[in-house]
């Protein structure tokens, strides 16, 4: 043991040593010797150094420096990670197709919107006033596109009216509907990661947050700056994912964090952050309350080999956009996995909060025992960073949703990373009924959203295999879940394409998986679902039979002349107003296809 020791402690030495040679460093040399071990580590399931490419030189020095790898940096000085940047980055700023006209109030005439994430509070992902249906889909054609920024086409746009509201990297973009010019623009000095959202009953204005945990609130028809607030943040790894719920006079944003890749370095203390959930007044910007999800960590021993000091409770990240409930008075919501043992009863868990006070109303977990960090998934990392629980990571990164039943009885519904889907009475939190329908995995089972249209609840299966044993098959595929008891109603299952998907990209950047990680979204009686493939399907919400695809895996002329490229559909979902169709391709960090580009179909009849 002493031997190990000796030689962990003389590694760590000659870490230091290394530095000021550094410097003297190509910016190739540099990111040899420190990004490709693991940026081109296929078992390592992270965007690869082609996928990265995508991004500006700004973004990526922000994301070094700043950003979530400034712990696999700190030893790099700036000029040494601006070279990295520098040598990796191969893109171009989003040249603007600017509109000849200003945004007047006739283009915000409500034309069948999409106005947050879930199109709605109660997160259904359910567009009924459309004209798309399964009658006229296969008239549904490709009219525009427009390049985003980076590799990871994660932030889902919104509708309201004739505008198009879409944010990538640090620009929130106002684009016209019918043509993809653009309006005007908002730049936030961090980056937007998440959906805006947009309520009739607040006005003409739209609210987003970002990377760092600033709320804005911009003029609708100018994008002009009302107000913005910063929100409880206790380190800088606390930041959004999921997206703000809006209703009335509230915005409740979800808080997250990325401590859980920390543990990688092993002078961190881990871990001391929490998720949380805010709520913020529309009209001031003013917190009215803060909700953090576990009690404030304390010291609970140390590494045996680093002797850095452990912390605990921490981690139920809040990944996804919570639920609101105004005639009850209660918001809703999902949390992550512990990064730290021992887990706290309230990872894994669904939550309600009282909507006027921020208080727990109740808490029920469906896994116990889930502490895990990416330092459990790094051999080396593994003997000081990872959890002793070392759970499987089955969080809920999903977001919850409330339905009926056909008796007309409340229910919510919710999809876990494990392969179970839950439905769970409102008022109690008590378990209805559960049902498996895949392995699961760290990657999911049901990862980032499930859609219903008060009939099905329509769940996509991942199933990605990430170095653990499995005790079912892979069944990755669109599954319709009959909402009262949970039993599957029927299966879109998808067939490999994987092996002629690979060939065609050819080592351009990541890789083909099989799996659906993308939330679904319903348009009258069809489903729209994008698979890490590139392919979109349109499926029939009565028979589970595919009624239209398209692929996405391809370059694109955008509507400024430049061009984009499709890829891994994950994260964002499909957008539906009364005739159009829009789409994200292109998301790179888990080892995927990057991409970055925005589809708009329409259809053509």
């Amino acid at each position: 043991m002493k031997g190990k020791l000796f030689l962990f402690f003389m590694l760590l030495l000659g870490l230091v040593a290394n530095v000021a040679a550094e410097d003297q460093l190509t910016g190739k040399e540099l990111t040899a010797a420190n990004c490709t071990a693991c940026h081109e580590n296929k078992e390592l399931n992270i965007a690869s150094l082609e996928a990265m490419s995508l991004a500006t030189e700004n973004e990526l020095f922000y994301v070094m420096a700043e950003g979530k790898m400034q712990n696999q940096t700190e030893h790099l000085s700036e000029s040494e990670i601006r070279k990295i940047a520098k040598y990796i980055s191969s893109a171009e700023e989003t040249s603007l197709f600017r509109c000849s006209r200003a945004l007047i109030l006739t283009d915000l005439v409500p034309d069948e919107d999409w106005t947050s994430w879930g199109n709605g509070p109660l997160n259904k992902r359910y567009q009924k006033n459309t004209r798309i249906n399964s009658s006229n889909i296969i008239n549904l054609k490709l009219k525009w596109s427009f390049r985003l920024k980076g590799g990871n086409a994660r932030a889902q746009p919104i509708s309201v009216g004739k505008l198009i509201l879409v944010a990538t990297k640090d620009t929130l973009f106002a684009l016209d509907s019918s043509s993809g010019c653009s309006f005007w623009s908002f730049k936030s000095p961090s980056e937007f990661r998440t959906s805006p959202a947009y309520g009739r009953k607040a006005g003409l204005y739209v609210f987003i947050v970002d990377q760092e945990l600033v709320t804005y609130k911009l003029d609708l028809l100018t994008g002009k700056l009302i107000w913005k607030t910063q929100l409880p943040r206790e380190s800088d790894w606390n930041m959004s994912s999921g997206s703000i719920s809006i209703v009335d006079s509230h915005l409740i944003v979800p808080i997250s964090t990325v401590e859980t890749i920390a543990p990688l370095n092993p002078r961190h203390e881990c871990c001391t952050t929490s998720g949380g959930i805010a709520k913020v007044n529309i009209e001031t910007g003013e917190v009215i309350w803060f909700h953090r999800v576990l009690k404030p960590a304390e010291h609970v021993g140390k590494v045996r080999i680093t002797r850095t000091k452990k912390f605990a409770p921490a981690g139920a990240a809040v990944w996804n956009t919570p639920g609101i409930d105004l005639k009850k008075g209660k918001v809703f919501f999902g949390t992550g996995q512990s990064t730290q043992s021992p887990a706290s009863e309230f990872s894994d868990a669904i939550i309600s909060l009282d909507l006027k006070t921020g208080e727990r109303v109740w808490s029920t977990q469906t896994l116990a025992g889930d502490a895990h960090n990416v330092a459990c998934e790094v051999p080396m990392a593994r003997q000081w960073g990872c959890p002793y629980e070392n759970g499987p990571d089955y969080d809920f990164g999903a977001s919850v949703i409330k339905s009926k039943t056909s008796k007309e009885e409340e229910i919510l519904l919710a999809g876990q990373k494990s392969g179970w889907v839950f439905g769970l009475e409102p008022n109690s939190g008590q378990i209805i009924w559960k049902n498996r329908i895949g392995r699961g995995g760290t990657l999911g089972g049901i990862h980032t959203g499930m859609a219903t249209d008060d009939k099905k609840l329509y769940v996509p299966n991942s199933d990605r295999e990430v170095g653990r044993k499995y005790d079912w098959d892979a069944k990755p595929g669109l599954y319709a879940l009959d909402i009262d008891t949970g039993k599957i109603i029927w299966t879109f299952l998808l067939d490999d394409d994987c092996k002629k998907r690979n060939e065609l990209m050819d080592g351009k950047g990541g890789n083909c998986f099989k799996a659906f990680s993308a939330p679904p979204s319903v348009a009258s009686d069809v489903v729209f679902v994008g698979s890490l493939d590139g392919r979109l399907f349109g499926v029939s919400a009565k028979t589970g039979r595919a009624l239209w695809e398209f692929d996405t895996l391809k370059t694109f002329l955008t509507v400024d002349k430049s061009k984009a490229i499709g890829g891994a559909m994950d994260i964002a979902g499909p957008v539906i107003t009364q005739d159009q169709l829009l789409v994200m391709s292109g998301y790179g960090t888990h080892g995927q296809f990057p991409g970055n580009v925005l589809l708009v179909f329409q259809l053509d009849d």
